[in-house]
């Protein structure tokens, strides 16, 4: 839940305070999901997630917020991974966001420069999160952790 109010945030202040020409070139959709928005998105919430949203959850699991990451091979590991994982996660939230708009517009007959589904911290938030769920469930499942193999003998 803090995960996705977390990323509620980061859309609200990380796009919302976003200002900056728009590219008369492109239509309207393409213009609200931007190279440099998609860009911004994803370093505020790597950051976020590494400096915030992580050690305020070790802290609430009952540890401590730093000093109890894992150590070597994994620690280096982790972290190129996790900011792969949000970036994955950034780039399916920006195709979920352009995919619902251009249904809607196709859908509804809609003005092409119209953008039926604008970006917005709720939404966002929500769909964070799930996401951040079902790639958790994923790298459990890649792990062993969901599914572990018994070595007991019966």
């Amino acid at each position: 839940m803090f995960r996705m109010w977390a990323a509620g945030a980061v859309c609200f202040f990380a796009a919302w305070g976003r200002s900056g020409p728009q590219d008369a070139a492109m239509d309207n959709v393409a213009a609200a999901f931007s190279f440099n928005l998609i860009g911004g998105l994803i370093a505020v919430m790597v950051i976020g997630d590494i400096l915030i949203v992580n050690p305020v959850i070790r802290m609430a699991s009952g540890g401590r917020a730093f000093g109890e990451e894992k150590k070597g091979t994994l620690f280096v590991l982790s972290l190129p991974l996790h900011i792969l994982k949000v970036t994955a996660i950034m780039l399916l939230l920006v195709g979920t966001y352009y995919l619902l708009n251009v249904f809607f517009i196709r859908i509804i007959a809609l003005d092409e420069s119209s953008v039926p589904v604008p970006l917005e911290p709720i939404l966002f938030g929500v769909l964070y999160g799930l996401y951040y769920l079902l790639f958790d469930i994923i790298q459990k499942f890649i792990t062993g952790k969901i599914f572990p193999t018994s070595r007991e003998s019966v």
